[in-house]
């Protein structure tokens, strides 16, 4: 249905964004992206704030392929860290990975480290340990430790691996 450059598509398939059927909008949303327009990025933002969780959800797993607008989306998926739904923080926080890099959001993942959803926890330790700099790992150093004594241990696992890390240097 949505192919790049396929303008005329945009107005039939925004319309399937208030169906109401799921799966539509997941269609929809899903055929907006590929369109690659990025007029349709002020779009979904607008219903990132309204739609259901499903569709946010869909929205987030799309808004990467905006390349030339990575810093909005960035930005964007920064904002959905703090939604009260911990499934809009998880997918933020998921889909934001590929697209940064840890020492450029380092108070960001300090913030995941503390959140309560283990899920977020576990991402974050996960990305720090495939961190490079050695300066970046030392900072969250005094953050990574206390996660020591978290109940899973998958968590634990992954912060040894950190601090092994940071001491063989």
């Amino acid at each position: 249905m949505g192919w790049e450059g396929n303008s005329q598509a945009a107005i039939p398939l925004i319309e399937r964004l208030y169906d109401s059927d799921p799966r539509v909008h997941q269609t929809a949303v899903n055929a907006l992206c590929n369109l690659r327009d990025d007029r349709i990025l002020d779009l979904l933002v607008d219903r990132l704030n309204n739609a259901a969780l499903e569709q946010k959800k869909v929205i987030l797993f799309n808004l990467w392929r905006f390349h030339s607008k990575q810093e909005e989306v960035t930005k964007i998926y920064l904002k959905c860290l703090r939604d009260d739904n911990p499934e809009v923080r998880f997918e933020a926080f998921v889909c934001m990975g590929p697209i940064t890099e840890v020492g450029d959001h380092v108070e960001v993942y300090r913030e995941c480290l503390r959140e309560k959803d283990s899920r977020i926890r576990k991402l974050a330790l996960n990305r720090i340990s495939e961190e490079t700099a050695k300066s970046v790992l030392e900072s969250l150093q005094e953050d990574v430790e206390p996660l020591l004594d978290d109940p899973d241990m998958k968590i634990k696992s992954a912060v040894l691996k950190i601090l092994k890390k940071i001491k063989d240097g």
